[in-house]
């Protein structure tokens, strides 16, 4: 018995022993904890450089990691399994940085879908995402669909809710949800049942997978175009190229330039016999020149290009046109050709109101305003430099408008001087019209463009009558 007391003595006081050495160690522990060097900073990047994804070797924390009272919110488990996540609603940004006084960095991130927030452990240095975190690029660029290529929905439109259309594809970028149109949230898509669109970019999603179009235009059901959706993007799973190739009903055409092969033009031709596979040449081409409705569908195909295909020439012979497959045309660049000005102004200001303008032919004076309005003097060397390009290729707005302004003609004109009014004590006023471009329309070399006019009165000095020689008309 005095044994067992002995023992039983002697278990207590180890017992007391090791709770006298765990005290000890915990207040140790308690006096180790780090501290922050500062408060927390905003972290001011652009957003989308601070997209991150966790690596799983660190958990996130409710404070920084080592700094009493912190608690977990993530384990590592969990941020490993967040890390390889296929959901977007799993990518996390960062927005704030602290340090402690033992040089360590932590971030405070946030999932998208808001489930998780606070820090993660982020390296020794601010200059890079490190431990616990990485950069990560929420998309991955993709081919985007052909600029030309028409697009319809597949999905259904709703007058209550919006799951088609995003300011950026779903869960890539921090609070950037649904298209904003006119300043507001898109709440529905009724509005664009039946529209088509084009595309001028394509991105894949990096954890689902998922491709995504941007809008470059929109036709509502109605034909009419709207701007509203520009610069939107829809998953490429919403939508269906109208311009794809029917393999039952068509044959796939390719233009290509006769000089270096290069792509000029492209589209499905259907030719009126069915079934894949079937014979279709004596509905492209009879006799080495083609059909008529063929060189219809061509002409329009290259519209605005600068190419022409003739309707029989010996590089263009086809042997064997089948449905479903494809056939190549070779074209010729057109040569130069220039376009005339179609110069209109207004000189009242009213809308509808335009008069167009024509050089004067007879003197550099006229005897009042009414008589000099529509008139234009002639270039003083007698030399116009016209808007000159590829017969038939496309030219823009802008590209017109800039060739005016850059005119040592077109980008100020003037009218005959006229007397201005009638004389008061003896003395003659006289004034000009001085025309200056602000507009104008696209339209494609070797075919006039119209341009409208600001006008402006001016007082001038007397005038001296001339009588231009041979005066050009560089106009329309």
């Amino acid at each position: 018995m005095q044994s067992s007391l002995k023992k039983s003595l002697y278990l207590g006081l180890a017992a007391v022993s090791f709770a006298a050495v765990a005290g000890t160690s915990v207040n140790a522990s308690a006096k180790s904890y780090a501290k922050l060097s500062a408060p927390s900073t905003v972290l001011t990047t652009a957003a989308n450089t601070r997209n991150v994804n966790l690596t799983g070797t660190n958990a996130i924390y409710s404070k920084p990691g080592t700094v009493k009272g912190a608690k977990v919110v993530a384990t590592t488990t969990t941020a490993k399994r967040l890390a390889a996540s296929k959901n977007g609603s799993d990518n996390f940004r960062a927005y704030r940085v602290v340090t402690t006084d033992r040089g360590s960095v932590y971030y405070k991130v946030v999932s998208y879908d808001k489930q998780y927030r606070g820090y993660v452990y982020g390296g020794k240095s601010t200059s890079a995402f490190a431990g616990g975190l990485v950069s990560y690029a929420t998309t991955k660029d993709a081919t985007a669909p052909k600029a030309s290529d028409s697009y319809s929905l597949t999905a259904d439109t709703s007058a209550t809710a919006n799951t088609l259309f995003y300011k950026e594809p779903a869960y890539t970028n921090y609070k950037v949800g649904r298209a904003v149109v006119n300043g507001a949230v898109l709440a529905k898509t009724d509005a664009y049942k039946g529209a088509t669109f084009t595309f001028n970019k394509a991105v894949t999603t990096s954890r689902e997978g998922d491709t995504w179009y941007q809008i470059a235009s929109t036709k509502l059901s109605n034909g009419t175009t709207t701007k509203d959706l520009d610069g939107a993007w829809i998953k490429a799973s919403n939508v269906k190229n109208d311009n794809a190739l029917n393999p039952d009903t068509q044959v796939a055409v390719t233009v290509k330039d006769v000089a270096n092969g290069n792509e000029v033009a492209s589209f499905n031709y259907t030719t009126g016999v069915t079934g894949n596979g079937a014979d279709a040449l004596a509905k492209v081409q009879a006799d080495g020149t083609y059909t008529t409705d063929f060189q219809s569908k061509l002409t329009d195909a290259l519209k605005g290009s600068g190419y022409t295909v003739g309707t029989k020439d010996a590089v263009n012979k086809l042997n064997s046109v089948k449905n479903g497959g494809s056939v190549t045309v070779y074209a010729v660049k057109n040569g130069q050709k220039p376009s005339a000005v179609a110069a209109w102004v207004s000189y009242t200001g009213a809308v509808n109101s335009d008069v167009k303008l024509a050089t004067t032919t007879d003197s550099s004076v006229r005897a009042d305003a009414d008589s000099a309005q529509k008139l234009v003097l002639a270039p003083s060397n007698g030399q116009v430099t016209l808007f000159t390009g590829t017969e038939g290729a496309a030219f823009t707005s802008d590209q017109a408008l800039s060739f005016l302004n850059g005119s040592s003609f077109y980008k100020e004109l003037k009218s005959p001087v006229f007397k201005d009014g009638a004389a008061v004590n003896g003395v003659q006023k006289y004034a000009q019209y001085v025309y200056t471009p602000s507009s104008a329309k696209a339209g494609q070399y070797g075919t006039a463009f119209e341009a409208h006019y600001n006008v402006q009165k001016v007082t001038v000095s007397a005038p001296t009558t001339t009588n231009p020689t041979n005066p050009v008309n560089p106009f329309a």
